[in-house]
């Protein structure tokens, strides 16, 4: 395959995702507005799959363009109100665009094909446009005044439009206005704009301009519940009149679509193929203009090069020296500044998924037969676009535990008092430099009872073990653990909480839980904005230094060794009548290197935080803050705990980035006494 081609399959399929997410966005919008749903809607969507069908007709994806067609198909005899809006219609959309979404993952993984039946879910929509009869309406203009031009000038779909306005009990107006020539096109649009706020413009018809001026008319049909005075103080400069001459008659009953046929599937991953970042131009422009002033800075050095060449004075030498000291403090700002608006085009905001995430919860709870209710908010907070790919599928876990799991079903919700409809939602929102999503479900909530009892019959606790609410948080998390008493085709698909821990902490983040029993559960994920560059504190310990992410940082203090405390064989500090927990860097990673344990030696206390866990890094110094690119590490250094990756800070010099969450987990207070088990063993 060419770049050409290449570059085309990736433009296609980066198109091809963002309409389909927008058209799940749109159906969302359709299922909430049911029967009454506004016209620009249905063609909203009829738009998008048009545009798909011709997207995947140029590039020559049959499949995808022959869906699209059929789907348009449909589209087009709902917009014109040949075919009744149901929940069977409505699920088959649902279906229809989930099938496109794997025909175009299909495009780079073949075996994603076996799992799309096209013609059952072809013989669904041509079942549901040839079951449902043709309606026959009165004459649609028998209550209204309606001249015979103006009768023949509507189009199909605006007679429709016109039957769905009186069906709906809608006044039915006559709007004219005259403007001048001049600007006629811009007061047309900004009235359509006003009176569709409140109505719909069924139709903009041209008229005579019996004023004789140099002007135009126009003439709307306009479909509103305002009567003519409401219109008329709307439009002061036209005139507005009355179309109707009698009450429409009842409205027609709907008819069923088609069932949905039901189609083997696999739990697919809802991370995009495409690799594609959508960048305003903006942000470009910025990153251009900086671009621009570095080309100008490097002109500079390169004019006091050549004067160094010439120069021999010692006041020339000065002088230069001097002008260098201003071009490197210039190129540090303008370099930092590039450096963010880097970062700033691989951010993508969070709502990319949610649309993936509203089609799969829907799906979901059709199959568990419970209505939900999922609430999205804080769409624009913006994430690296690797992070956001990389969070859709322990996102989708969470969810479905608290579909499964979380959320009772109607009965049971109705006698707890509560609201037979289930609430989900999916909050994100940036706290400092770290981005928080919070899903919340109402359902019964976590019994720390529950997974005690859980824990005892699974051999991971003893039945006298200390066990309180943190405990059983943590126990959630435990490879292979479960309080439900039979595996559930919705959650229990091989992949535990313990897993998503695991991949929120590739992406150095962490997930705490708050839990009221009865009440619901939160379950918070606080992530980095990004994994490219971050501000990180350097240290030292044990004769080495080390770069701990300030995300993770709370403050950092001195103290002495007559401060450490020893409670339970861990050693602690007392911070502002909080009992910290210490930990010694040097001895989790065995550095070997020995202090003076005297109660006058110093140490530097970092006060860290991994989601509600906080303790204390004992170091021998702090060194510097500095901005640290994460490198990745070798596969055999990947798995020791603690550590993140690599970053260099000096002239060649390479040091360890921290991974506090994981080095807090694996050593808590726990460092020294392993320590001293090693050195006794040894």
């Amino acid at each position: 395959m060419s770049k050409e081609d290449d570059r085309a399959l990736n433009e296609f399929t980066g198109e091809a995702e963002e309409l389909l997410d927008t058209l799940s966005r749109d159906l969302v919008e359709l299922e909430a507005q049911g029967r009454d749903v506004r016209p620009e809607v249905i063609n909203k969507i009829f738009r998008e799959v048009h545009s798909l069908k011709g997207l995947a007709g140029m590039l020559g994806f049959g499949e995808i363009s022959e869906l699209s067609h059929t789907l348009e198909d449909m589209l087009d005899r709902l917009r014109m109100g040949k075919i009744e809006i149901t929940r069977d219609l409505i699920d088959l959309l649902y279906d229809a665009v989930d099938s496109l979404n794997r025909l175009v993952i299909a495009i780079n993984d073949p075996a994603v094909s076996g799992l799309i039946d096209i013609t059952g879910l072809t013989r669904r929509i041509h079942h549901v446009v040839s079951s449902q009869p043709q309606k026959a309406h009165d004459d649609p203009f028998a209550d209204l005044t309606l001249d015979e031009q103006t009768k023949k000038s509507l189009t199909e779909y605006e007679e429709h439009r016109l039957v769905e306005n009186v069906r709906g009990r809608k006044h039915i107006l006559a709007v004219e206005v005259r403007f001048d020539f001049s600007d006629f096109d811009e007061k047309l649009r900004a009235l359509t704009e006003l009176l569709s706020q409140s109505g719909e413009v069924i139709s903009t018809l041209p008229a005579i301009d019996s004023s004789g001026g140099a002007g135009i008319a126009f003439r709307l049909l306009y479909g509103s519940t305002m009567n003519v005075a409401e219109v008329a103080a709307l439009v002061p400069e036209g005139s507005v009149t009355s179309l109707r001459i009698a009450e429409p008659a009842g409205s027609a009953e709907s008819v069923d679509a088609a069932a949905p046929i039901d189609v083997p599937e696999e739990d697919l991953s809802l991370r995009s193929i495409s690799q594609t970042v959508r960048v305003d131009i903006s942000k470009l422009d910025h990153v251009m203009n900086i671009v621009g002033e570095l080309i100008i800075e490097k002109t500079q050095l390169d004019t006091l090069t050549r004067s160094l060449h010439q120069g021999e004075a010692l006041q020339q030498a000065r002088l230069t020296a001097h002008e260098l000291t201003k071009i490197a403090r210039n190129f540090d700002r303008k370099l930092n500044e590039l450096q963010k608006s880097v970062i700033e085009t691989r951010m993508v905001p969070v709502g990319q998924i949610y649309a993936k995430l509203s089609r799969t919860v829907r799906k979901v709870a059709r199959e568990l037969n419970k209505e939900i209710e999922l609430v999205l908010r804080g769409e624009d907070t913006e994430l690296d676009k690797v992070m956001v790919e990389e969070l859709t599928d322990p996102l989708m876990h969470i969810i479905r535990n608290a579909l499964d799991h979380g959320i009772e079903s109607a009965e049971e919700r109705v006698k707890a008092g509560k609201n037979p409809i289930g609430r989900i939602t999916l909050n994100a929102y940036q706290q400092g430099n770290s981005v928080v999503l919070d899903v919340t479900d109402d359902g019964r909530g976590i019994d720390p009872e529950n997974v005690r009892k859980a824990g005892i019959k699974r051999n991971l606790i003893a039945q006298h073990d200390p066990f309180d609410q943190v405990r059983a948080y943590e126990m959630l998390f435990t490879p292979g653990f479960s309080t439900a008493s039979a595996v559930s085709e919705i959650s229990g698909r091989g992949v535990g909480l313990d897993v998503v821990k695991k991949n929120l902490q590739e992406l150095k983040g962490t997930i705490d839980i708050r839990s009221v029993p009865g009440e619901g559960s939160t379950f918070r994920i606080m992530l980095p904005i990004t994994l490219a560059i971050i501000q990180a504190l350097v240290v030292r310990a044990g004769g080495e230094q080390f770069a701990i992410p300030l995300t993770s940082v709370e403050e950092s203090l001195r103290i002495y060794s007559r401060d450490i405390r020893t409670v339970e064989r861990r050693e602690v500090f007392t911070l502002r009548d909080f009992t910290l927990p210490l930990l010694r860097l040097a001895d989790a990673f065995h550095l070997g290197h020995e202090r003076d344990e005297n109660p006058d030696s110093k140490w530097f206390v970092v006060v860290t935080r991994s989601g509600e866990k906080v303790a204390g890094i004992l170091v021998d110094a702090l060194v510097r803050q500095q901005e640290v690119v994460i490198k990745s590490i070798g596969e055999r250094l990947k798995t020791i705990p603690g550590i993140a990756g690599a970053t260099e800070v000096g002239e060649g010099e390479i040091v360890l980035v921290i991974d506090v969450g994981t080095l807090i987990e694996q050593f808590g207070g726990k460092a020294r006494e392993m320590r001293a088990a090693v050195a006794w063993v040894s």
